[in-house]
């Protein structure tokens, strides 16, 4: 059966087709994804829906106490914007290491949310500034912390025909971040392991500590533990190395062709080390 694609030019347009459309369908943004997945296994849909040029999914914005991405915004375009250099440096820096220049002029955060996979740079950098995903299905809307909404490698809590809307980032001031990953290779490569951490200090007092760690769970992990035992700590070398610890106890990384569970777990605790002293350079 040959599949069919449909390109809405708005979101109106959209939901006044589905009715029309095959039950069998998904959404494909930047589509850098959609090529892997297939050939890794995962089931085709009979009809494909290119919401890659939706104006509402394109808009970033600044807000009174958030940050708002629209689930359409390629990520290289991020850098066009002060507040999102202010509010979200952790993401950026992520960026820095998502694939390749080429696609990151295509690649979305819609859709590395979408792809649900554990080693998600976008994702991780997104969890650690405790981003809230907005959803959309017709008229309805509804928002979840963005760490609750994956469910297992490649499971989301979507619902038929709903769409990843956009990502609000909560303002925080005086805000550092950064992303650490390690890959196969220099550039380019899939995470074996990637720590995101954002943070604020007051003098060499943590302020506020938020971490999130990728490829080392089934999901993109929160490290709670980790983040409430920084916050409200002196930076000391004891601190950093206890925090270490902290991070390697709260992952449960698995064997596969990219790495072994033990260096995954040893490896999130060196990456934080090196975030974490990173705050005093």
């Amino acid at each position: 059966m040959s599949e069919i694609i449909f390109k809405p030019c708005s979101l109106k347009e959209m939901w006044e087709e589905m009715p029309n459309l095959p039950e069998s369908r998904k959404y494909m943004a930047g589509g850098t994804d959609v090529v892997t997945v297939e050939n890794a296994g995962f089931p085709s849909a009979e009809c494909w829906i290119d919401i890659s040029d939706i104006p509402e999914l394109a808009m970033v914005r600044e807000e009174k106490d958030h940050v708002f991405i629209g689930a359409g915004v390629k990520l290289n375009d991020l850098e066009k914007y002060p507040f999102i250099k202010k509010y979200c440096p952790a993401l950026l820096a992520a960026v820095h290491d998502f694939a390749s220049p080429s696609l990151r002029n295509m690649a979305t955060l819609g859709g590395n949310a979408g792809n649900a996979s554990p080693c998600a740079d976008g994702v991780c950098a997104l969890v650690s500034l405790e981003a809230t995903i907005v959803l959309r299905k017709g008229n309805s809307e509804r928002k979840m912390p963005l760490r609750d909404f994956f469910t297992g490698p490649k499971r989301t809590k979507l619902e038929k025909d709903e769409l990843i809307y956009g990502f609000e980032i909560p303002k925080k001031e005086n805000l550092l971040g950064q992303y650490f990953k390690l890959g196969p290779r220099a550039f380019f490569g899939i995470s074996k392991v990637a720590v995101a951490l954002s943070a604020a200090m007051d003098g060499n007092k943590v302020k506020y500590a938020s971490v999130a760690i990728a490829s080392v769970a089934p999901v993109p992990l929160y490290a709670a533990k980790t983040s409430e035992y920084l916050t409200g700590k002196e930076l000391t070398e004891d601190t950093i190395l206890k925090a270490a610890d902290m991070a390697r106890g709260e992952v449960s990384p698995i064997t596969d062709a990219r790495s072994e569970a033990d260096y995954r777990r040893d490896m999130s605790g060196i990456l934080l080390e090196r975030a974490l002293r990173s705050l005093t350079d």
